[in-house]
């Protein structure tokens, strides 16, 4: 039993944050069960699971935590931000509000989790772009945001690197 212990590696919390309908299920759904599902409604709560992210000869775990709706009420508290060791902070990119939206989140995070990695997450690649990479890039630099990404949770392009690449800066810090 042990040896299953020492050779499960690093286990790190990860909170997924943004506006309600952003795509914060739908990527956790695309982590936890590896497809897309259409019209899923949201459900009040959190839910978490576990995405193991292999990292040469270390395996990660990515406890990844959703707020499942709650966000709308803005009832999210800092018992979710506690322990998180990155914030992914989601908009769409087919609506460019989405993006400012961030700022409540940015605010929580640096409130409730300053030493979080900051993750700025464009999803809805496969849809009509309306934020451009320039405002995407002014925004991470202005707020601090360590790494981005482009995702599509629904076609599941960008996830995986995304992935791959906070673990690695989670390993580093």
């Amino acid at each position: 039993m042990a040896d299953l212990y020492a050779e499960r590696g690093p286990l790190f919390k990860v909170v997924l944050l943004g506006e309600a309908g952003v795509g914060k299920t739908s990527l956790f759904y695309r982590l936890k069960e590896n497809h897309f599902t259409p019209g899923r409604r949201n459900t009040i709560g959190i839910d978490s699971c576990s995405k193991f992210v292999k990292i040469g000869e270390k395996q990660v775990t990515l406890s990844v935590w959703d707020t499942a709706g709650v966000e709308r009420f803005r009832t999210v508290t800092k018992n979710y931000y506690r322990g998180a060791h990155a914030c992914i902070l989601m908009f769409n990119v087919d609506d460019p509000g989405s993006l400012q939206y961030l700022l409540h989140w940015i605010h929580d995070t640096d409130e409730f989790c300053p030493d979080a990695l900051k993750v700025l997450v464009a999803n809805k690649i496969d849809l009509d772009e309306q934020v451009t990479t320039e405002s995407v890039e002014l925004f991470a630099s202005s707020h601090e945001c360590h790494l981005t990404f482009r995702i599509s949770a629904k076609t599941g392009e960008g996830i995986g690197k995304a992935c791959t690449q906070i673990a690695k800066a989670l390993l580093r810090e």
